[in-house]
């Protein structure tokens, strides 16, 4: 390997002077401000919204209830609307509806520096029966077959401390302080993070050997393959709720992310002619399926440029 091309702990070149790697190296703090998305500048930000009807296809729609205590639930669902209102973090959108305040969307940026760069998530969110005793119910709306993430399942199930579906202790479990934004934050500092791999149950021991290294290169290799796949479905069929924000999002982003990630390939696919042994670098097959993914990314991408006049801009972008 030539020196310049020094390894990333995951096991992908960096190349000085090139584009960023997609497959980042190590994993985030929570409280990184270089790993989200960047802050809004511009019009008035927007990212809480009470809007008027909620969705039929909402994971929740058809589940209702008459709470207990509607005192208790009334006055939570007034403190979570305060703070979604005044303290989510860059790269998060949250709409709850007039007529069931007990549901909300939600949609989370990949964080920068991750392999779900640029991605958009989705979650159906239900602050059900027993709260706010008992943790929200959260649906991970997923765009692929299987998982590209330890903790989001193909199913819907996300697999979060705070949301009882995953051990922990103390402040790591739901209580009477806990909090949907804490939730939120969670899932996009916890679970989208750079080497996704070592999330899966006994696999922290891993980091740091080689065994560990190759294997959080290769399970990365698949999340930018499901990401792409992911977000080509996303931008030709968008859900109603949030329909307006995506076509913004990748307005903005989507040719950015599509040169980001072929402009890495081909320096990989560079190397691999020249070496014949990949080593570190992406896989051959990863780089051939990469490359077809992409190419319908990129016509799904053409066809929403063509839009006139262009989507709204949304915050940051």
């Amino acid at each position: 390997m030539p020196p310049s091309w020094t390894p990333s702990p995951a096991g992908t070149p960096e190349i000085p002077g090139s584009t960023p790697d997609p497959i980042a190296t190590s994993s985030p703090a929570v409280e990184s401000t270089d790993m989200v998305p960047s802050s809004p500048t511009g019009l008035p930000s927007e990212s809480f919204q009470i809007i008027e009807s909620s969705p039929t296809s909402h994971k929740f729609h058809l589940t209702i209830f008459q709470t207990s205590n509607a005192q208790s639930f009334y006055k939570a669902v007034q403190r979570e609307h305060w703070l979604l209102r005044t303290s989510l973090p860059p790269g998060v959108w949250v709409k709850t509806f007039e007529d069931r305040l007990d549901l909300l969307s939600v949609m989370i940026e990949g964080p920068k520096k991750t392999p779900y760069e640029d991605g958009l998530f989705f979650f159906d969110i239900q602050l059900g029966l027993d709260y706010p005793r008992a943790p929200p119910l959260c649906h991970y709306i997923s765009y692929c077959s299987d998982r590209l993430n330890p903790n989001l399942y193909e199913d819907g199930k996300v697999c979060v401390s705070l949301l009882g579906t995953w051990s922990g202790k103390g402040t790591e479990v739901w209580g009477p302080s806990s909090t949907l934004l804490q939730v939120i934050v969670s899932i996009q500092g916890l679970i989208l993070v750079a080497e996704p791999y070592f999330n899966e149950a006994g696999y922290e021991k891993l980091r740091g050997s080689q065994q560990g290294k190759e294997n959080s290169r290769m399970y990365n290799e698949m999340v930018l393959l499901k990401l792409v796949q992911s977000m080509t479905k996303l931008v030709s069929n968008p859900p109603e709720v949030f329909r307006e924000q995506i076509l913004s999002h990748f307005y903005a982003c989507g040719q950015r992310m599509y040169h980001r990630l072929k402009a890495w390939m081909e320096l990989s696919n560079d190397y691999n002619r020249q070496n014949s042994v990949t080593g570190q670098n992406a896989s051959r097959g990863f780089c051939l399926t990469l490359t077809g993914l992409l190419e319908s990314f990129q016509k799904q991408l053409q066809q929403l440029t063509s839009l006139s006049p262009a989507p709204l801009a949304m915050d940051g972008k």
